[in-house]
Order: C-alpha cells, then structure tokens, then sequence
C-alpha cells in the first residue's frame, strides 16, 4: 500500500491497520492526527485504565510522575 499524500509506501502493520478502520490511507509524515500519550491508570489493582493525554506536555508530565508512583 501507498500514502494517498505522499506516494511512500506504508508499512505493513500500519497499512493493516488502517485498512480496518475508515482513516485514509496516510503515512505517518502526512498524517493530520496529533500524536497522544497513553498510560495505564492503576487506580484498582483489578481494574486498571487506560488514560488518553494530548499534546499538553504539563498533563504529560504529571501523568508520567502518578504512574511512576503506581507502579
């Protein structure tokens, strides 16, 4: 597969990836979408979250600082 953008050629597990869901089929150097932090939030030992942070670097490192704290 190819970037629609670009014409790169994409890698496999991203080109997998994307044929699954209804996001064009872009590489990572032309993609629009922000990249995001995720962390597991155990706040249950059973029962841990996923947690989405955004591009906001203040909420990052607090985030990173609570995790390291949990784990």
């Amino acid at each position: 597969m190819k970037c629609n953008k670009c014409g790169e050629f994409l890698a496999k597990e991203r080109a997998e990836f994307l044929e699954m869901t209804n996001r064009p089929m872009v590489c990572v150097g032309c993609s629009s979408e922000q990249q995001k932090l995720t962390l597991m939030e155990y706040g249950h030992k059973t029962a841990p979250s996923l947690v989405v942070i955004g591009d906001n670097h203040e909420a990052q490192r607090r985030a990173w600082a609570a995790y390291r704290r949990q784990r």
